[in-house]
């Protein structure tokens, strides 16, 4: 199910996620742009094409430099492997800075 049909079908339960989304990415101990990347890392290794897009170009908006990126998606390539890095045309997108916020 999208989240566009769920938002149709469901708009409390879509707006309950992103009340949610909005209280963990506020700045706290971690910076919006610390969690930001670290989304950035756990999208590749949930190998979400739409989450890597979304939190790659949110992490750059809240200042996060493409070797920041980069970094992170190679700790998620280390966790997981190379197919954390290698499945998705995001993480060119994302290396190669084609990604803008």
């Amino acid at each position: 199910m999208s989240l566009d049909l769920l938002a149709k079908q469901q708009p409390s339960v879509v707006n309950a996620l992103y009340k949610y989304k909005h209280e963990v990415f506020k700045d706290g101990a971690l910076s919006l742009r610390e969690k930001e990347i670290v989304a950035v890392a756990l999208s590749a290794l949930l190998k979400c094409d739409q989450c890597l897009e979304v939190h790659a170009k949110d992490a750059m908006k809240a200042g996060a430099t493409k070797e920041e990126l980069r970094e992170a998606l190679t700790v998620a390539m280390y966790l997981a492997g190379p197919s954390a890095m290698i499945w998705s045309p995001i993480v060119d997108k994302v290396m190669k800075g084609e990604l803008e916020g």
